[in-house]
């Protein structure tokens, strides 16, 4: 299956896109508490582990297309230049860089834990991507936040 446009489907402008961006990286961090208190849940049935975490997988990729700046298909030229521009670019190598800080610093905050306390790798690697991939929305819809003097 290929992609088509349609001309009756009413594209998204980049204006959309960004203020949904804007939105969507501020509930990120609830989003990823909810998916690792699902993955933390013992007791589950296989196929439950596996639907949670596919889920966290795909809600982490999704998180990280944002993040990335990755390009988005249904959005014309100019549209893709207005959110990718300098000012974007910049902002979202620094919120890359916190979020590697905290991945570094939850990483060493493991390590030390570990030595009285054992630590599954489940609880690790949810610990390590979501604290990293948190901290870098949360810097990102900081830096992004809608500017008061616009709305005037």
């Amino acid at each position: 299956m290929s992609y088509s446009r349609r001309p009756d489907f009413d594209l998204p402008t980049a204006e959309e896109a960004e203020r949904s961006r804007r939105t969507m990286l501020w509930l990120a961090p609830a989003i990823m508490l909810q998916q690792a208190s699902r993955l933390m849940d013992s007791g589950q049935s296989l196929g439950s582990q596996i639907f949670d975490v596919a889920t966290w997988m795909v809600l982490t990729l999704a998180i990280l297309w944002v993040l990335a700046g990755w390009p988005v298909r249904w959005l014309s030229e100019r549209d893709q230049l207005f959110l990718n521009d300098e000012g974007q670019q910049a902002m979202r190598g620094q919120s890359m860089r916190w979020g590697l800080i905290a991945t570094s610093l939850i990483g060493c905050a493991l390590m030390i834990a570990q030595i009285w306390v054992a630590i599954d790798s489940k609880t690790a690697i949810n610990a390590l991507v979501s604290g990293g991939i948190v901290v870098a929305a949360l810097r990102l819809a900081w830096l992004n936040r809608e500017d008061p003097a616009d709305d005037e």
